[in-house]
């Protein structure tokens, strides 16, 4: 399975290890593309962890099963920790008044939603779902503090499809919450890969039946207020990719909130998003390796159109003073300059006290290494064709037409900048 990655030559002169030819692994192996990586599954409640095993029919491999076995160390405390958590915590979060709208960063994956939500989260005055909170949601106000102190240990210094610091404080999507309180979400294919796309119907809810798309949002509300609660009240900034094909609901839940959407070249995106679903349904998966040749490349395409079409008929329903739209290559041109132009635009006071924090992490994150990948000329053909709508409106047409030229190897290279992991 091809991630179109170009890495640079080590100093004998050789590709790195993950791309020199290797030995045949043995039949138990665990294929770990990327890294190693905590399982997310563990902040499951139990009942929602059988119903995960039943959709793959329980098709474990069996190099997985120690790996598995471990869930059950863990997953049924959940329970109790959700009953204690919720008699102290329940009555004082859903008397909250959610008279602050939230801020919902949005994008297909890899377009610089991580690199925004990030310099988000570095004003002192704005609030963000952790790593913690969107992993065990059904008792992060109970155990955060405690818990994630002895979690911390299994979990690797950056994620695996890229060099980003990882920390169960550090910024999270609230997906993740989402589907450790037993919902829908395309994420579920993470956990049996080898059966191809999984619930990808829950990217826009067209289809989906009225019940299940009510309890989505009951789910959603629920760990929204407690997030409130959790941080006292300020202005929250959630980001989720998927959301870009949510507005309806959104709009519905949070008549008042603001969004922030922004682009990227998709001949950019394409690899990228290709190199993150091949590092997370390799450690994720509860059968591996995952067998991704027949569909992934075709289902990236198609989750990028789906996503941008659903994102181009609701975005009428956001008003012109609450919704944003830049493009990534602006936004690491100049990030200061782009997120003082989204304060103003949108009415986030206070711009002045973010500065200093956010010119703190651009400048721990100066050294980030960059990536190029090499994609063969009929797929960037491919992409430019199906994308077309959303590369015209964006101005990346001159780029994909550049792309498009062969180079000397006969396909088409095109450089991307890993400042950020969705």
């Amino acid at each position: 399975m091809p991630d179109y990655e170009v890495l640079p030559l080590d100093e004998e002169g050789q590709p790195p290890r993950r791309k020199r030819k290797k030995p045949k692994m043995p039949a138990l192996t665990i294929e770990r593309y990327g890294g190693r990586l905590l399982y997310v599954w563990f902040g499951m409640r139990f009942g929602a962890l059988m119903r995960l095993f039943w959709r793959g029919r329980f098709s474990f491999t069996l190099n997985c099963i120690p790996d598995t076995l471990a869930l059950f160390l863990w997953v049924p405390w959940n329970t109790p920790l959700y009953w204690i958590s919720e008699l102290k915590y329940r009555r004082r979060a859903e008397a909250l008044p959610l008279d602050t709208p939230p801020v919902f960063v949005i994008g297909h994956w890899r377009t610089g939603t991580t690199l925004l939500h990030d310099l988000f989260s570095e004003d002192p005055n704005l609030a963000f779902p952790t790593t913690y909170e969107c992993f065990f949601p059904h008792h992060f106000l109970l155990t955060e503090g405690h818990l994630d102190k002895v979690f911390k240990i299994l979990l690797p210094k950056r994620r695996p499809q890229d060099d980003v610091p990882v920390g169960f404080d550090r910024p999270q999507e609230e997906e993740f919450a989402m589907i450790m309180l037993g919902e829908g979400s395309p994420y579920n294919t993470m956990a049996w890969p080898r059966l191809g796309p999984a619930e990808s119907e829950y990217l826009d809810f067209k289809g989906l039946p009225e019940a299940k798309k009510k309890s989505w949002a009951g789910a959603f509300m629920w760990f929204y207020r407690r997030l409130v609660l959790q941080h006292r009240g300020r202005r929250l900034v959630l980001k989720s990719p998927a959301n870009a094909g949510r507005l309806k609901l959104l709009t519905e839940l949070f008549p008042d909130a603001r969004f922030v959407y922004i682009a990227r070249n998709p001949l950019d995106v394409f690899p990228s998003t290709v190199k993150l679903w091949r590092a997370l349904y390799s450690t994720q998966g509860l059968h591996n390796p995952p067998q991704l040749e027949s569909w992934l490349d075709d289902y990236v395409l198609d989750m990028f159109q789906q996503l941008t079409e659903a994102y181009e008929e609701d975005r009428h329903l956001i008003s012109e003073d609450r919704l944003v739209e830049m493009r990534y290559e602006d936004l690491v041109t100049d990030p200061i300059g782009t997120m003082r132009d989204v304060y103003t635009r949108l009415g986030i006071s206070d711009f002045a006290q973010a500065v200093a924090p956010m010119r703190t992490i651009l400048s721990d994150r100066s050294d980030h290494r960059i990536s190029s990948y090499r994609l063969p000329d009929p797929l960037t053909r491919k992409i430019a064709e199906r994308l077309a709508p959303y590369i015209e409106r964006f101005g990346y047409r001159d780029a994909v037409n550049a792309a498009l030229g062969k180079d000397a190897e006969g396909g088409s290279k095109t450089p991307v900048r890993e400042r950020e992991p969705s």
